[in-house]
């Protein structure tokens, strides 16, 4: 059991800063050309704020996940800390994620209210990267969520 108690927040951990990583990652790499009417049209995740946060959030929880690893687990006040900062980290992984799939939802069907145009079925290919990128990040955000009550458990049982 204490192998087990020692290598379940290693594998946690180490998932969660993959799906950050590769999250961030794909985010980062998506930009695309098109032309439309004849006019050379861009998209790219620098462009909107919310791709930008999401980029940054999983970035900060990748390193953070990584740098975690070498933290004590034991009863202790750095143990605490840690909880505290999970906690911190899994609000901002959540609202990065909600706040680049609200942005997603707008660019692929767009908004009559607004007259804003849905724009996947130009930049297809960009597209296809923002969807990836949220599906690593959602998967970041759920395998955190269980690196959270491993270490409220962990925490409050010692």
């Amino acid at each position: 059991m204490a192998k087990a108690r020692r290598f379940i927040p290693i594998v946690l951990r180490v998932a969660t800063a993959a799906a950050a990583g590769v999250a961030a990652i794909v985010m980062s790499t998506s930009h695309q050309t098109a032309t439309v009417f004849g006019l050379e049209v861009q998209a790219k995740f620098q462009y909107m704020p919310s791709l930008i946060f999401f980029v940054v959030a999983n970035v900060v929880a990748c390193a953070y996940n990584l740098l975690v690893l070498v933290v004590p687990t034991a009863p202790s006040l750095a143990a605490r800390l840690v909880l505290v900062a999970d906690a911190m980290l899994g609000m901002v992984l959540t609202g990065a994620a909600a706040a680049a799939a609200a942005t997603s939802a707008i660019g692929k069907n767009g908004n009559s209210r607004a007259g804003w145009q849905p724009i996947c079925g130009i930049m297809s290919t960009f597209c296809d990267h923002v969807t990836g990128a949220l599906a690593c990040g959602f998967v970041a955000v759920a395998v955190h969520f269980l690196v959270l009550m491993y270490t409220i458990y962990t925490v409050n049982s010692s």
